[in-house]
């Protein structure tokens, strides 16, 4: 009365060494994919990596950054460039190339600046 499917002949539904064998490995291969996505799912992994392409072989291993940085509620006398890298380069109040523009009737301050720095490469994993 409930069935969607029709009746199947019972000469057609004789049960078999060989549909049990397929069977059975059929619900263990489910089950190994089942719980090789779970478990690819849930597990975590961290991976660091910071790659920085070259494509003009002649900077010298230096990067070049410009700096254009609107600051409208700090003073101009207050705002200041540091320069470190990893290559062990530091170097504090740096002025060479840089300008400031008072923005807001001197309340603020407009920074702008070029500069290089040296190029890192770091590739880690974990």
């Amino acid at each position: 009365m409930f069935d969607i499917y029709r009746k199947v002949p019972k000469d057609l539904t004789q049960p078999t060494y060989t549909g049990a064998i397929i069977s059975v490995c059929c619900c263990l291969f489910i089950l190994f994919l089942f719980l090789s996505e779970l478990t690819g799912f849930i597990a975590t992994e961290i991976v660091n990596e910071l790659y920085v392409d070259d494509p003009d072989k002649e900077s010298g291993g230096k990067i070049e950054v410009n700096l254009n940085i609107s600051l409208p509620n700090l003073h101009c006398e207050l705002v200041g460039l540091d320069i470190q890298d990893e290559m062990g380069r530091h170097e504090v109040g740096h002025i060479d190339n840089s300008m400031k523009v008072p923005l807001n009737n001197g309340d603020g301050c407009r920074f702008e600046g070029h500069f290089s720095i040296n190029k890192v490469i770091r590739s880690c994993c974990q």
